[in-house]
């Protein structure tokens, strides 16, 4: 029998998931206004320090291993971003500019050639430095994306920027599943299911992109999407389909970049974003920085902190490389060209999710892996944002 007095709270309090969640979401939206008044970093810089506090890191306040939770949240708020980020991407003015995709092509296998090499000059093996190389292609959409919300950025390297950082995500997106075939061979031995397994990821989730492309498209030729009733009609497509994706084992993140940018190229003027989207927008980014940092432990600087700071300086010099050579013909200056290179640094929750498809598939995998890319996310989240700032400050974008 209870006692008389069981209505009262035990002690010692056993504060539960969403008191963490809640006090986590609360500091990082203080620590992050504090960086931006106090010293004019963006705010995501901040988010990112909370993160690293909250997770294993700190005091362990927030369990990165809480599993499918997390990993579901990490899928909702980057595929919404991708979706957003892929209905930018403008294939007509590509074809009208061919310089670009040079550009973009140049950086993006410049950046895996060269990060390749520094990763096995510093003895990593070849299997997780060509994992490596193909993510390092990568530019955090999330990041990108909600940078130019909170500058209001608007121009020629901005534009430029969204449409790099959308070709970058899809390649290495396609790359990495495609080494994955190697590590399917190396793990199980049996050619049939090596073959299939890239085959079955890219064409399924492409499958997966253009229905729901095809979906949004119908809602928007039949409702008003700047409606807020309407607008759930929407964020519950993209659900479905993150639903979707993940009971076939596809990549979520392939198929939201893809359909976004099918509907951007098939409609004439896509407008499927409201603009009350905005908060919840930006709660689900500040949700997605502290998820990702969560999972960094400091074991992972022993065992990929050098290997990281060579994949983050090959980065630098390749992105760099890669849109100088291409700038002038595209139609940029050399310090709107600098702008550009540099701006292409941030890497955060798009690798991460990337490592953990990696993991989800071979749980056995070298964990190197893991550990390169979260001291890489670690620098590259706290460094990015400010990089991306001053930049686009430089090149006078910036619209505060």
């Amino acid at each position: 029998m209870k006692s008389a007095f069981s209505f009262l709270p035990s002690w010692p309090f056993a504060p539960n998931a969403v008191f963490w969640a809640g006090l986590a979401l609360l500091v990082a939206g203080l620590c992050g206004e504090l960086c931006y008044r106090a010293w004019r970093v963006p705010r995501i810089s901040g988010y990112a320090v909370i993160g690293l506090i909250a997770g294993a890191a700190g005091v362990g306040a927030i369990d990165a291993a809480m599993g499918a939770t997390s990993r579901l949240l990490l899928d909702v708020a980057l595929g919404l971003l991708l979706f957003e980020l892929g209905s930018r991407l403008d294939l007509r003015w590509i074809h009208r500019n061919p310089w670009l995709i040079a550009s973009s092509l140049a950086e993006a296998t410049l950046t895996f050639v060269l990060v390749l090499v520094v990763l096995l000059f510093a003895n990593v093996t070849p299997p997780v430095a060509t994992v490596l190389a193909a993510i390092s292609m990568s530019t955090s959409p999330a990041m990108v994306i909600q940078l130019k919300t909170e500058l209001r950025a608007e121009g020629q390297v901005t534009q430029r920027l969204l449409t790099l950082t959308a070709l970058n995500s899809m390649y290495a997106v396609v790359v990495e599943k495609l080494v994955s075939g190697w590590l399917h061979q190396e793990v199980y031995g049996n050619v049939f299911a090596t073959i299939l397994q890239p085959l079955y990821l890219l064409a399924g989730s492409l499958i997966v992109a253009y229905l729901l492309a095809r979906a949004c498209m119908f809602f928007y030729r039949r409702m008003n999407m700047q409606d807020e009733h309407s607008f759930v009609a929407l964020f519950g497509l993209v659900l479905l389909a993150i639903a979707i994706a993940n009971v076939f084992k596809l990549s979520t993140i392939l198929s939201l970049l893809a359909a976004g940018i099918i509907v951007k190229n098939l409609e004439e003027k896509p407008q499927l974003w409201p603009q009350h989207f905005g908060t919840a927008g930006w709660l689900l980014t500040v949700i997605l920085f502290v998820l990702t940092l969560t999972s960094f432990e400091w074991h992972h600087v022993a065992l990929g902190g050098i290997a990281a700071l060579g994949l983050i300086a090959a980065r630098f010099v390749a992105k760099l490389v890669g849109v100088l050579a291409f700038a002038k013909p595209s139609g940029l200056d050399w310090k709107q060209g600098m702008a550009l290179g540099l701006s292409l640094a941030p890497m955060s929750a798009l690798a991460y999710l990337l490592v953990d498809d990696t993991y989800q598939l071979y749980p056995q995998f070298d964990p190197t892996l893991r550990a390169v890319v979260m001291c890489s996310i670690v620098v590259l989240q706290l460094v990015g944002p400010w990089i991306v700032y001053r930049s686009l400050t430089l090149v006078g974008e910036r619209r505060e």
